[in-house]
């Protein structure tokens, strides 16, 4: 566990910089294979929340212990969820809702998205490394689930834009832990 503290800071600029890589790229070619990127992204956020949190301990309470570990395991269980659509050839991008994996989709990807929000929830709480880095998780995150949601079924693709301050305030968490040191 200690070398995933150590190298959380790393992990979370590097998980943030993919995110918005990816972001960028489906905000302007939604039908391309970037989407399957996502995972990488997802993966390396969800162990930097865990060594953060490893990192920050106490000041996060309650809350960052639990977030973190259920961001953790989130991004564990999305990411082989992901690898078996992929191994048995179910992987559906196509959105039409007929993907039997559809539960374990949702399940996962709500545990790992809560999780972060909740990590940075409790990061803003405990004054723990770079508030604006963990208000801007939030805001990109709440704001740009309000903003797919209220775009219908079919939202149109900038709208993903929106996410880029999730994947920046990753970065800024990263590199805020970067300059403090681990304890």
């Amino acid at each position: 566990m200690d070398t995933l503290a150590r190298w959380a800071a790393y992990l979370a600029i590097a998980g943030g910089a993919v995110m918005s890589v990816v972001v960028v790229i489906v905000a302007f070619a939604p039908n391309s294979a970037a989407w399957n990127v996502l995972f990488i992204a997802v993966a390396l956020l969800g162990a930097a929340t865990l060594g953060l949190y490893l990192r920050a301990g106490s000041a996060v309470g309650q809350l960052g212990r639990v977030s973190a570990w259920v961001s953790a395991l989130g991004a564990l269980g999305l990411v082989l969820v992901g690898a078996y659509a992929f191994a048995t050839n179910q992987l559906d991008t196509s959105g039409t809702g007929n993907d039997p994996l559809l539960p374990l989709w949702l399940v996962t990807s709500l545990a790992w998205f809560l999780g972060a929000l909740g990590f940075a929830g409790a990061l803003i709480r405990g004054r723990a490394l770079a508030p604006i880095g963990a208000w801007l998780v939030l805001a990109g995150a709440v704001v740009g689930l309000v903003v797919s949601v209220a775009g219908g079924s079919n939202p149109p693709p900038q709208v993903y834009l929106v996410f880029l301050l999730f994947g920046v305030g990753w970065i800024l968490l990263g590199y805020a832990a970067m300059r403090q040191a681990p304890g």
